[in-house]
């Protein structure tokens, strides 16, 4: 199968996102603690505020925040290897 740099940008955030739902979903189970909060709200990074710029004639915002848990990384290392497999 011919995977291009779309296919493999998709399948990266596919498995970033189903490993960060995993991770909420495994932060309900687990009673209040460090574990609970490290699972189910995990650690952002990213811009807090968002940045706006403001041309008079145009108004951009600029914003980005990453939402980072255990089980997002686990899904973007098996994405990793899907694309490093199928990658021709």
């Amino acid at each position: 199968m011919k995977l291009g740099w779309f296919g493999a940008l998709m399948i990266l955030l596919v498995g970033a996102v189903i490993g960060t739902l995993l991770g909420q979903v495994v932060g309900m189970l687990l009673p209040g603690g460090a574990a609970h909060n490290l699972f189910f709200k995990g650690v952002s990074i990213g811009l807090k505020e968002p940045l706006h710029l403001d041309l008079s004639v145009l108004q951009v915002i600029f914003g980005i925040t990453l939402s980072v848990n255990p089980l997002t990384l686990v899904g973007l290392l098996l994405a990793i290897y899907l694309v490093v497999k199928f990658w021709k």
